[in-house]
């Protein structure tokens, strides 16, 4: 139903005016929004750093006014008369009573927020104060005494905890009182309660903006004041190292809590802090809120410590909510003036190509003489015409088409006649390709030597040979004749029953030279050769094969004939891999190879032997497609070669079956082991003539 409802053309016609109309003013009210955003935010940050620049000034402004007017009390001559006389002479004496005097005309010009006006000697004993509790209290620890000795210059502390009062959190000015020669006689200290700090920071905080907070940093990012959460107060944006903890509670500038309860988790806002950034987004959870905030940054001047002022996003951009708003009211109200004009014009102009789509279903269902009525000049009148010049031609040609039914369907029999005839062919074809195979692979069998053949005294030897699922044209054969072993092993090109019987024709020629006696390796390779190529001439194929011929006597082997590498292994398991390729030329494949042909001569141990392959063995795949190797096969040889000729065969086999798997075979797999068990005393002059006359 929707599918139908969307691929009307009245509906498409309203959406492409909806999509017109709408989508410049969409972009507008995107592009309006991302302006209104961006200037309330700069706006946001401006009022957000001005506060806090503002806020950072007052507090440098209350330290330094503090600092100067300790600077200045410190000269009082009441003051130095009194830390000038000795100490012995103080008590009752009209210098205390100037200086107990002035120190508490001093403290009652801010009786709000001064707690104190005390005088330290050097030693940094209280030795007169107006908090009378503290007179003899040594202060000589603490940095308000060190500091001023050190630098000679007023001082002023960082907030901390009383450690006498509880919820009392002090701030300490102070300043070296000197004679008139300048030299110092002790120090002025003056005890302000810190809330008149904090009240400094949380008096501008509304001027921020809605929802504003702000907050005042030490050096270590422990919070002296905060607006709206005073639980944070004396807490670390981010947890300190205990060392530093431990100093700090020992200053009074952290209460004496467990290390969790003294630090919340920030670290964005710290990253920002060492970074010296001016602005920060980030999510003040320890607030409760999780709203994300603007934050300012302001760092005071005669302090290490940082202002920050914070509002959330979400009020800073409130204008812009109200501002979608209106506009998605004001979408909607073009969104329906628009649809009504659509629905107009789309009335208009579906309304002859409705009537034309109801004439092609009623032609559709039949009615092959339905016409359409239609004078108009436009496309779809010319639709129109077009559908009439159709419609005509269509029922022309529905009145012929029986007769070429009748015609088509006699040419799908005769085709279909063709076809049978055609697979009866092929079955006769396959028939008699399996003949040939079988015939082949029967061949194949036929002429391998016998087991009792392979039972010479002094000498190990057993072959194998299996052929593939297309036979293909593997050979080996073992021959004894006046006391020499000859080993022939030859593999033809390609399958099938041509193979097979060039495999044959190269047995039989092997066997009939090797009667002869006394043929060199050159001249029994050419004349091998030159009988097998006239003979597949004469059949008219491309087929040759490769054909080694090995010649055993008296512990010496010959090695002829271009094949496989000949595998030779030395009682030890060692092999030696002999290349054959500059000792033949593929047999059948030219008519004169006698240049080619060479040999070489191999001595033969007790226990020493060779391994004769096609390569069926080291190309056989397995189901990854990697082929076996010819250096997997020397490996198993040499693994197994203590066995009898019999055992390595077996060895060898099932690994490469192994290897294989489920996979085809492709190739026949054919492998002939040969070991010198013996030191034998047979007749070796025919083996020996062969070698010399070459």
């Amino acid at each position: 139903m929707k599918r139908l409802f969307f691929n009307s053309i009245r509906t498409k016609l309203i959406v492409s005016f909806l999509v017109v109309a709408l989508i410049p003013l969409l972009l507008l009210a995107f592009i309006n929004k991302q302006t209104t955003e961006k200037a309330l935010t700069d706006n946001a940050r401006q009022a957000l750093s001005a506060a806090a620049n503002e806020t950072a000034y007052r507090i440098d402004g209350f330290i330094d006014g503090n600092l100067n007017a300790v600077r200045v009390e410190a000269i009082l001559p009441g003051l130095a008369a009194y830390l000038g006389i000795p100490p012995e002479r103080r008590n009752g004496s009209p210098q205390e009573m100037l200086a107990t005097e002035t120190l508490t005309r001093l403290s009652r010009k801010d009786t709000l927020n001064i707690i104190s006006y005390a005088l330290l000697n050097l030693k940094g004993r209280n030795v007169l104060d107006t908090n009378t509790l503290d007179v003899g209290r040594d202060e000589s620890g603490q940095d308000y005494f060190q500091e001023p000795l050190k630098t000679q210059l007023s001082f002023v502390s960082s907030i901390r905890q009383s450690p006498t009062i509880p919820n009392l959190v002090t701030l300490f000015f102070s300043s070296p009182v000197r004679d008139a020669k300048g030299n110092i006689l002790g120090i002025l200290r003056v005890t302000y309660n810190a809330t008149s700090v904090q009240q400094l920071v949380s008096r501008k905080t509304e001027r921020a903006g809605a929802k504003s907070l702000a907050v005042l940093l030490d050096e270590n990012y422990i919070h002296l004041a905060h607006s709206t959460t005073p639980e944070l107060l004396f807490k670390s944006i981010v947890p300190l190292s205990p060392n530093v903890v431990a100093q700090l509670q020992r200053e009074g500038r952290l209460p004496k809590n467990i290390t969790e309860e003294l630090a919340i988790n920030l670290p964005d806002l710290k990253q920002a802090l060492d970074t010296k950034q001016p602005y920060l987004i980030t999510r003040l959870t320890a607030t409760g809120n999780n709203e994300l905030s603007l934050l300012a940054i302001a760092r005071l001047q005669y302090q290490p410590w940082s202002v920050l002022f914070a509002q959330p996003i979400a009020v800073a951009l409130a204008p812009v909510e109200k501002q979608i708003q209106d506009a998605l009211l004001l979408l909607a109200i073009i969104a329906t003036i628009v649809t009504i004009i659509a629905l107009a014009i789309a009335q208009l102009l579906t309304k002859p190509v409705i009537y034309l789509t109801q004439a092609v279903a009623e032609f559709t269902a039949g009615h092959l003489d339905m016409r359409v009525k239609m004078r108009s000049r436009d496309e779809i009148g010319l639709l129109a015409r077009s559908f009439n010049s159709m419609a005509r031609q269509i029922q022309e040609s529905f009145e012929t088409l029986e007769d070429k039914v009748k015609e088509r369907t006699s040419e799908l029999a005769n085709a279909n006649q063709e076809i049978i005839t055609l697979n009866e062919k092929l079955k006769v074809d396959n028939l008699r390709l399996g003949a040939e195979l079988n015939v082949a692979r029967q061949i194949q069998q036929m002429i391998l030597p016998n087991p009792h053949e392979l039972e010479i005294d002094g000498l190990d030897i057993a072959g194998y040979m299996e052929p593939a699922d297309e036979v293909g044209g593997d050979y080996y054969d073992v021959l004894q004749i006046d006391g020499v072993v000859t080993l022939a092993i030859g593999d033809v090109t390609g399958h099938g029953l041509e193979s097979g019987i060039l495999m044959l024709m190269a047995q039989t020629s092997v066997r009939t030279l090797q009667e002869i006696r006394g043929l060199d390796p050159v001249r029994f390779l050419d004349v091998l050769n030159r009988t097998l190529y006239k003979n597949v001439q004469r059949m008219n194929s491309e087929k040759s094969l490769t054909l080694a011929i090995l010649n055993y006597s008296e512990g010496r082997i010959s090695i002829s004939g271009q094949h496989e590498e000949t595998l030779v292994v030395r009682k030890n398991g060692d092999v030696e891999r002999i290349d054959t390729m500059e000792l033949g030329f593929p047999i059948a494949l030219d008519d004169d190879i006698a240049d080619f042909i060479s040999h070489v001569l191999i001595e033969l141990e007790p226990g020493d032997g060779v391994v004769l392959y096609t390569d069926g063995i080291p190309e056989a795949y397995n189901i990854r497609k990697k082929q076996y190797g010819l250096k997997q096969l020397c490996q198993v040889i040499s693994q197994n070669w203590h066995k009898s000729a019999a055992g390595v065969k077996d060895a060898v086999i099932v690994d490469v079956r192994q290897h294989i798997g489920k996979q085809k075979v492709f190739d026949d797999i054919t492998l002939l082991v040969f070991k010198r068990q013996a030191d034998v005393t047979e007749n070796g002059n025919l083996v020996n003539n062969i070698i010399s006359s070459k």
